[in-house]
């Protein structure tokens, strides 16, 4: 793959609906949503939409890293409630696009230090320096695919994929020891193992497509669901995606919502409520090609 190729496009349809139930009615509630897809180099937002029952009058701001964030208050008691998200996304096969043009004139190191250094959900731990890799900054453009090709087969060959080992909270420590994690374990060690070797790495959360049928693309893990991965910089073409759950550079099959430091930076749903600490959470993501 290359920078840029215009032609490589597709045009994606995202369904994302998250119900809460409460043990005992909430009297008031307000929640912050990051489910909504983006404009950036590597993807358009033809349409998007964010529709919440009970109705609610909803807003939306821009957060420090670039995140489209809807907000709401629920004032009135109610037992559920119900977010929905919808998007049309055109997508790239493009590995980057390159480094932005946006008049810092500061060096990259100063400007992405926070991607460089230990953040909530990815502390520093001795266990990063057990992943050999050669992934740095200063290879030459293919050569830095390469290397993260081949980080991706470590990761793949050294952990496996496990939906029972680890929860929300878990550190990547947790992964190391056990060797079993979901794709947001995958992506935190990963950040660590960059971030210690100099490499800024951010992570994303979003969406992937996965061609059941057909010979549109690979089989991909975790198109149920919000997936992560992780964005590897390099200053001649900028961020990078690499996702370590299905050991693959990032393309077409990948719509990006949000990006952080780590998970704490891009929860999908997150606020705070009056009531019983009682709820059960039901999520249903559908993400289709249709053009």
């Amino acid at each position: 793959m290359k920078p840029w190729i215009a032609g490589d496009r597709a045009l994606m349809l995202v369904k994302h609906t998250t119900r809460l139930d409460y043990a005992l009615p909430v009297v008031e509630a307000y929640s912050e949503v990051r489910k909504t897809p983006v404009d950036s180099g590597l993807q358009k937002v033809v349409t998007r939409k964010l529709m919440v029952d009970p109705v609610a009058k909803v807003d939306s701001y821009t957060d420090y890293f670039g995140t489209h964030v809807h907000y709401f208050n629920l004032l009135e008691p109610h037992e559920a409630v119900r977010i929905h998200a919808e998007a049309v996304v055109e997508t790239t096969n493009a590995v980057s696009c390159g480094t932005p043009d946006d008049g810092d004139v500061r060096g990259w190191r100063q400007r992405l230090t926070e991607f460089l250094h230990a953040s909530p959900a990815v502390p520093s731990i001795r266990h990063y320096e057990e992943i050999v890799h050669c992934v740095r900054t200063d290879l030459e453009p293919e050569a830095f695919l390469e290397s993260l090709r081949e980080l991706g087969a470590t990761f793949r060959q050294r952990f496996r994929y496990d939906t029972e080992t680890t929860n929300v909270h878990s550190s990547p420590q947790v992964l190391f020891e056990t060797g079993g994690g979901v794709c947001q374990d995958l992506a935190h060690a990963m950040i660590g193992v960059l971030r210690l070797a100099g490499v800024p790495a951010r992570y994303v959360s979003g969406y992937v497509y996965d061609p059941v049928h057909g010979d549109e693309g690979e089989h991909v893990v975790g198109a149920s669901a919000s997936h992560a991965w992780v964005q590897a910089w390099h200053p001649g073409f900028g961020w990078v995606g690499l996702d370590p759950t299905n050991n693959k550079l990032v393309d077409w099959q990948y719509i990006r919502v949000a990006v952080g430091r780590d998970y704490t930076d891009v929860q999908p749903l997150r606020g705070v409520f009056v009531g019983s600490t009682g709820q059960t959470l039901s999520v249903e993501v559908l993400v289709e090609r249709i053009g």
